[in-house]
């Protein structure tokens, strides 16, 4: 007796016999992959418009959606994702270049979001992949008629359905044809019909061939001129391509490897030549990639994509993905991987902590923490152990950070204490706020991690009271304010007396100051000044209105920094600071 892996396998390869290369099958949640829910095409066309009407359809008798995630794929991409029958198949050796060459004289593209990897990838496999084949067309040569097309649409929730279109006549000429057309429109504006017209002119040799809204396919002819009924029972008039100009025509086709050349082939996958009749489709719906397969279903792709993605935003990098889908694909329950980085002199070396997620989630996997170890020159390895969960990361670089020292600012959740089976824990509130958060080293808990510090401290204004260089606007200022949130060292430069001095500039919430380094990380001293408002108005570019705005401005922050109150302790505060100011450094 057959396993299921077995009897779809079975069910593919015979369909292949009976010409039917495409299947198609839904990729939402936990739906099973069996010989029963697959569907096989003889053409991508038809596996193409098949998904098209399967997803999101319209339910009259529930009177709901149906939320599906059809997709089509090869019958042999299907069976090669099969684990036994995958290990089965060795890479093809691609010449890139003599592809990308092949390609480039025969004005064959990739289609939009597609990449040339992908490409490399499918073909080392032995599979056919998408592309687009755009050529010049000269319209009055290439037009043998012209024909008048209404179309209708019963104004339904679903757009595509409930579309009609027929030929009303057909002409030797534009001028024929737009005459029939402006009458049709007239008539038809009167009687409120609400139909569209459209001008389509057949080329010599091809059958016409229309798209649900009466539009020509590609292959078959080219649409001229529109007439789209609007809600003010008039019609909006578009021409799309003139006679006298000529019109960029794109096909799609598929490619594949014969001898280390590339071939051509039909949405049936048949060997065919540019130029010759196809029949138009659009791969939306097409996939590529092998899929994971486990228990007779599918597990959810998507959950590698989003932890591809998750690890590539947080800082982790594109190698990593490789790895992640050689662990995901052994269906372990937890798994880790090791990474490194280099920040310049320094480099963290970190274990990556994945497990898959409850019985609701049973086919995902989660990435919930990072063992980061820092490793300096001269300095002992430092570790922290840092959570990752749906929203409200820090990257790596800013974890990185702050085991150097320093802090990021960033949106962070509210937490509360909630108590679960006798056990307090802190959990969201489902409120945020605005801070920066670095680690108190002073303080570790039991398992050895400092425990995070988290600051206010609006650094933003701080930036404007120090004589930095390239800060007027405010596009540039923000910008440097960017970098400064994520805890790094930002390159500036500083003013004195008409000299520039390149340094280094860090946010210290802690102390709510901005600290300055020479090339050589030796602190400098930076005075504080004064906006310049005075200063600013001696500027040939500023008008009068902005002279005034500015030194009532000044004026006004002044009055505001002398009428707070100080604070209980700000004067030890103070004291310290200004000790702190008196060492040895450069003056600026």
């Amino acid at each position: 007796m057959m396993t299921i892996h077995e009897q779809l396998i079975n069910d593919l390869n015979q369909a292949v016999k009976d010409g039917k290369p495409w299947v198609a099958f839904n990729d939402q949640g936990d739906t099973e992959l069996t010989p029963y829910t697959i569907h096989v095409f003889a053409s991508a066309r038809e596996a193409e418009r098949f998904c098209d009407e399967a997803n999101g359809g319209f339910d009259f008798a529930e009177q709901v959606f149906n939320f599906e995630n059809y997709i089509y794929m090869q019958s042999a991409t299907l069976k090669a994702s099969l684990a036994f029958e995958k290990q089965q198949i060795n890479p093809i050796a691609i010449d890139t270049s003599a592809i990308a060459q092949q390609m480039a004289e025969q004005s064959l593209y990739l289609p939009a979001g597609k990449s040339f990897d992908d490409l490399e990838a499918s073909l080392s496999r032995g599979l056919f992949y998408p592309v687009v084949w755009q050529h010049a067309v000269d319209p009055l040569k290439e037009i043998a008629e012209y024909h008048v097309v209404g179309h209708q649409h019963n104004g339904g929730q679903v757009y595509e359905i409930g579309h009609s279109h027929r030929v009303l006549e057909s002409f030797g000429s534009l001028r024929e044809a737009r005459t029939f057309m402006d009458g049709a429109v007239f008539y038809n504006e009167l009687a409120d019909k609400g139909t569209d017209y459209l001008i389509v002119g057949r080329f010599h040799g091809k059958s016409l061939e229309l798209d649900m809204e009466g539009y020509a396919a590609p292959h078959s002819g080219i649409t001229l001129v529109t007439a789209h009924h609007n809600y003010n029972d008039g019609h909006d008039w578009h021409e799309l391509h003139s006679l006298s100009e000529r019109a960029t025509i794109s096909q799609y086709f598929f490619v594949g490897l014969h001898d280390g050349k590339l071939v051509l082939y039909s949405d049936k996958l048949e060997p065919t030549t540019l130029g010759t009749a196809a029949r138009s489709f659009y791969p939306t719906y097409f996939i590529s990639d092998y899929l994971t397969i486990k228990n007779s279903s599918i597990m959810n792709e998507q959950s590698f994509d989003y932890v591809k993605n998750q690890l590539f935003y947080l800082g982790f990098g594109e190698e990593i993905a490789k790895p992640l889908r050689e662990k995901m694909e052994q269906n372990l329950t937890e798994f880790t991987l090791p990474h490194s980085r280099k920040f310049g002199q320094d480099e963290t070396s970190s274990i990556l902590h994945f497990s898959k997620g409850d019985q609701k989630d049973k086919d995902m996997t989660f990435f919930n923490k990072a063992d980061v170890t820092l490793k300096q020159p001269g300095k002992e390895d430092l570790t922290q152990t840092f959570f990752f969960g749906k929203e409200y990361n820090y990257t790596l670089q800013e974890r990185y950070n702050m085991m150097d020292g320093r802090a990021a600012y960033r949106e962070q959740p509210k937490v509360a204490p909630v108590e679960e089976n006798g056990e307090v824990r802190m959990k969201p509130t489902g409120e945020t706020y605005f801070g920066w958060r670095g680690l108190d080293f002073k303080n570790a808990d039991q398992y050895g991690n400092f425990n995070p510090k988290v600051m206010f401290w609006n650094h933003q204004k701080e930036v404007g009271k120090y004589p930095i260089k390239g800060i007027e606007e405010n596009y540039d200022k923000q910008r440097l304010i960017a970098k400064l949130e994520k805890g790094n060292k930002v390159d500036v430069i500083l003013l004195r007396d008409g000299q520039e001095m390149p340094a280094k500039m860090v946010a210290n919430p802690r102390m709510a100051r901005l600290d300055f380094y020479d090339s050589n990380g030796q602190t400098l001293m930076v005075r504080k000044v004064e906006k310049q408002a005075l200063d600013q108005t001696q500027k040939t570019e500023m008008t009068p209105q902005e002279v005034q705005k500015a030194a009532i401005a000044r004026a006004a922050e002044q009055k505001q920094d002398q009428g707070q109150v100080q604070k209980p302790g700000t004067d030890d505060e103070q004291k310290n600071n200004t000790a702190q100011r008196k060492k040895h450094g450069v003056h600026v």
